[in-house]
This record gives structure tokens, C-alpha cells and sequence, in this order.
């Protein structure tokens, strides 16, 4: 085996052994974090106090509160006076996005990557220079760039938004782009954009598209603290920091909901790319030895599925392991429950192992 080769084999382990790490950690951290949101939104509901925009701030200094309803930006439009556009909202927002290649990959069951490339419209510009293949080189900078402009003062009745509530409205709604009073040069306005592509349907590597969004909610909500008229983050017993905005007028109850689902969905998706991190390491650090295997004909296809399937499991029972540890000290039925399934596992593997054993090929004799 070549330098090359043996330099590739052991960066392949060290990759997965550290995917391996990562995985394990990110499980451990959603696990504790996911417990302080639950402990969070249950302080809420025992704390939050349900006020209305007209009460007094005064009489709610640095208390918990939900409220919500008509908001009014009392500040004049705001405006992207690059390309002269304006609008009286919250949040005005400019989007570049260039024509560039962008590289994806796929890994077969032996280990072997292969690199493809697509066109695409992206914000931002990506970097070409760590690409695996040559001839699909990006541009390295572009004349505009995105970015946004937020109100100053928006009264939501005898309150006034803060400027990091502010910022998490959403900019959603379009902006025609005909309402763009100044267009650079070598730049037209085209369907929703301003561009200088020469044909939007046939774009080229480098050309530029632009666009604008604002925010056009009519109502909104918080819970967050009060601090003199205006509102800031509020601490839990745990150390979480709440200050939750939404549009539309919602009660207490409705946000906390909100945020459970919220919680619910982050903490799955944190479960399942932890899951995949220590399979994929696993599997990553066990490849030489399934590329070796995959030489013998037919015999190979078995045994690497077996191999597949064994660190499949052994992965999850690993993952299961840690949520166990975990959640223990918080949650002890859940955890004694859990720790069952890991055992239910740990047979089912010893069980596949004495029905499919993995033995040499035996010499069969003719009488």
C-alpha cells in the first residue's frame, strides 16, 4: 500500500473517531439543554403575568409578562438608498444572490466519495478554493452585498419594542422591484429583480440577482421582561434567556405552547443529527476493513451488510446510552425505560449474531 493510500486510510479513521466525539457530545448537550427548556416554560407559566399594550409599564417594572396586539412604526420608511427603495415597516431587507457552482457529495457503502456539481442562486458567495474537482471556480466578491434595515420606534400601545425584538420579525413579504429609483448601470429590472444577468433563464457563473422583502405583520405578541417602557430578556432559575416574539396577538399560554413545540422539534432534530454523526464516524472508521471485504464475491455483500447493520444498532444503543445518562438525574422513569429498549437491542444483536455467524468459506468434499 502506497503513501497516498495509507495517509487516506488513517485520515478516514481520524474523521470518524472525531465525528464519533462530536455526536456524543451533541446528544449530551440536547439532552441538558432540552431539560432547561422544559424547566424554562414551566417557570413561564408559573410566573408570567397576561397584561394589555394600554396597561401602565410602570406597574409591571421587571416582571415577566405576556403581551400582545397592533403595533405602529412610528419611524419614517426606511430605505435602501443604494438602489432607492423605501417602505414604512418594521424590517426592510435587501437579498444578492449570485449564479455560482456549488459542490455536493455522496459516499457509497465502501467509503468512496463522489463529488458533483450544481448551478445555483445563492446568498452569498461560496468558497470555490476547497473544491475537490478544478474547472468550477466561483467569483470572490460581488458589488453588493445583503443586508437589512430596522426600525427605531415601534409602539405597541404604551410600550415600545425593543431593538432585539425588532430584529427577530421576519421580512417576508416581496417588494416589487420596479420600485427600485435607481438602477446601477450595466443593472435592469427584471420580473421581481434587479439584475445584471443578461437572460434570467440562461443565467452565468457570476451574474447577480437582487431582491427586497419587509415585514408586514399587523400584530404582534411577547413574553419578555418589562423594563421601563420598553422590554428585555428575562432569566430563568436554570440560566435560560427568554424574550420571545411572534406576530399576531396570542395569549401566554398559546406562546408557551408555541415554544414547547419549538423545543419538541429542535431537541429531534439534535437527537437524530447526533445518531447520524456517530454512525457515520463508526462507519467512516471501519471502511478499510469493508473495502477489504468487499473483494470477495458475494461473501463480501453479506458480510459488510452485517457489519452495516451491527453498527446501525451499535450506534443507536450508544445514542441511547447517553440520553440515558443524561436524563437520569432529571428523569429516572424515562431513563429506566429507555435503558430497556438499549438491552432489547443488545439481545436482538446476540440473537442475529448465533443465527447469521460469520465463518470462512468451507471446502466442500464430493463422496
Amino acid at each position: 500500500m502506497n503513501g497516498n493510500k495509507k495517509g487516506g486510510l488513517f485520515a478516514g479513521v481520524l474523521v470518524g473517531l472525531l465525528m464519533v466525539i462530536i455526536g456524543t457530545v451533541l446528544l449530551w448537550w440536547n439532552e441538558g439543554n432540552n431539560v432547561r427548556n422544559i424547566k424554562t416554560t414551566d417557570e413561564i407559566e408559573k410566573t408570567v403575568v397576561e397584561i394589555t399594550p394600554d396597561d401602565d409599564p410602570a406597574e409591571f417594572a421587571g416582571q415577566l409578562v405576556a403581551v400582545g396586539g397592533k403595533f405602529i412604526v412610528e419611524d419614517v420608511s426606511l430605505s435602501d438608498t443604494t438602489f432607492g427603495v423605501e417602505k414604512h415597516t418594521a424590517v426592510l431587507s435587501r437579498v444578492v444572490e449570485v449564479y455560482q457552482w456549488e459542490e455536493d457529495s455522496d459516499t457509497d457503502s465502501d467509503g468512496n466519495t463522489t463529488y458533483h456539481y450544481d448551478k445555483v442562486w445563492h446568498e452569498g458567495l461560496i468558497d470555490s478554493s476547497d473544491f475537490h474537482s478544478s474547472g468550477h471556480d466561483n467569483p470572490t466578491s460581488v458589488a453588493y452585498e445583503s443586508g437589512a434595515e430596522f426600525a427605531e420606534n415601534v409602539a405597541l400601545g404604551k410600550f415600545h419594542l425593543s431593538s432585539s425584538q425588532i430584529k427577530q420579525m421576519e421580512a417576508e413579504k416581496s417588494i416589487a422591484a420596479s420600485d427600485a429609483k435607481k438602477v446601477p448601470e450595466n443593472y435592469s429590472v427584471v420580473g421581481n429583480y434587479v439584475t445584471n444577468s443578461a437572460d434570467l433563464d440562461k443565467p452565468q457563473i457570476g451574474d447577480v440577482r437582487i431582491s427586497w422583502k419587509y415585514n408586514d405583520w399587523k400584530e404582534v405578541s411577547t413574553i419578555s421582561q418589562v423594563s421601563g417602557t420598553t422590554f428585555v430578556s428575562w432569566t430563568s432559575a436554570v440560566g435560560k434567556k427568554v424574550n420571545w416574539v411572534t406576530e399576531g396577538t396570542k395569549t401566554s399560554a398559546e406562546m408557551i405552547e408555541d415554544m414547547r413545540t419549538q423545543d419538541k422539534i429542535m431537541k429531534w432534530i439534535f437527537r437524530l443529527l447526533g445518531f447520524m454523526l456517530i454512525f457515520i464516524g463508526y462507519m467512516s472508521f471501519i471502511s478499510p476493513l469493508t473495502k477489504l471485504i468487499g473483494y470477495i464475491p458475494f461473501l463480501g455483500n453479506v458480510v459488510n451488510f452485517m457489519f452495516g447493520l451491527t453498527i446501525f444498532l451499535l450506534s443507536l444503543i450508544q445514542s441511547l446510552l447517553v440520553i440515558i445518562i443524561a436524563w437520569f438525574r432529571f428523569r429516572p422513569l424515562l431513563s429506566i425505560c429507555l435503558l430497556a429498549v438499549a438491552a432489547g437491542i443488545g439481545v436482538l444483536i446476540y440473537v442475529l449474531k448465533k443465527k447469521h455467524p460469520v465463518n470462512a468459506p468451507q471446502t466442500v468434499q464430493s463422496v
